[in-house]
């Protein structure tokens, strides 16, 4: 790859995972006026019009029959239950401390691979199982109330929902281009999400002002629209386990903004928990690297 490009790669990563970052802290500013349920509908409903745009050369494309039950796991796992989960999440703790949890998503994708896809379970991915759940006891270990314990929790099932959907995700982006993937899989959670988001209006009391609009947009046109097609860039660039290192940034955007715009303040236990999901990750994907190298040196040896 040139230099310039690798650049560029490495410029659109700090700028999607700061877009990434941002959503917890967008969402906790609204949490209180909108509930969690229906800012995740309208997020992903407003997400439709991006994704709509970024895919419609590909819309053509022909689905076999036999690939749509993958694309309704897709839907129902990753854009609505995980979306559902990380917004009610974020209502029930801090921005800071969702982001840190969902940080975890590459390491759980790691494992449900060996679970699902029958990936084998080597010792670094050991020791990244026990490295994620010894972060996420620390830091569950700092929450201040049962609402925060709560949300560490609920978080926690949108990142096993989200890593379920991303090993069915790949094997649909092997015959199919990632931005119809998304596209058609955030369509089907619809199906999902407006009966929710409609029940939610019936039965819950919701104060919409600009700044809910303006940040309603937002999460869907930056967060699921514009930061989906610069990670899908970022994919075409550079390997996945390169991109992945990148992860951790996550969290260290939202505990900045999160500090600027709401005054979150951080425990011990927070930072100690950031430095072992960091390092879960990087191992995780130093091992994903050394992995690659072996397959392409054994096939170059055998071409």
């Amino acid at each position: 790859m040139a230099r310039s490009n690798q650049k560029l790669a490495f410029a659109l990563l700090f700028f999607t995972f700061f877009i990434w970052g941002s959503i917890y802290v967008t969402g906790k500013m609204i949490s209180d006026d909108v509930p969690a349920s229906l800012v995740a509908c309208l997020r992903c409903v407003t997400a439709m019009i991006p994704l709509y745009f970024m895919s419609r050369k590909h819309l053509k494309t022909k689905i076999d029959r036999k690939d749509w039950k993958y694309f309704f796991l897709v839907g129902a796992l990753g854009y609505f239950l995980t979306v559902q989960m990380i917004q009610l999440g974020i209502a029930l703790t801090g921005a800071s401390m969702a982001a840190l949890i969902n940080a975890m998503t590459p390491v759980a994708v790691t494992i449900l691979a060996a679970i699902i896809l029958k990936e084998k379970i080597t010792p670094v991915k050991c020791l990244c199982l026990v490295l994620a759940l010894a972060g996420t006891i620390v830091i569950t270990s700092g929450a201040s109330t049962q609402g925060e314990t709560m949300g560490i929790a609920v978080v926690l099932v949108g990142v096993v929902s989200f890593a379920a959907a991303s090993v069915y995700m790949r094997r649909l982006t092997a015959k199919y281009p990632a931005v119809l993937v998304t596209t058609y899989s955030m369509a089907i959670s619809l199906i999902f999400h407006i009966p929710v988001g409609i029940v939610t209006v019936c039965t819950r009391p919701v104060t919409i002002t600009p700044l809910g609009v303006a940040i309603i947009l937002y999460l869907g046109f930056a967060g699921s629209g514009v930061a989906q097609y610069t990670w899908t860039k970022c994919l075409s660039m550079l390997p996945a386990s390169t991109c992945s290192l990148f992860y951790p940034l996550q969290p260290a955007f939202a505990a900045l903004l999160g500090a600027w715009l709401l005054g979150e303040t951080f425990t011990p236990a927070f930072f100690i928990g950031l430095m072992l999901i960091s390092l879960d990750v990087v191992l995780n994907t130093w091992e994903a690297r050394q992995m690659d190298k072996a397959l392409t040196a054994k096939e170059s040896s055998n071409a």
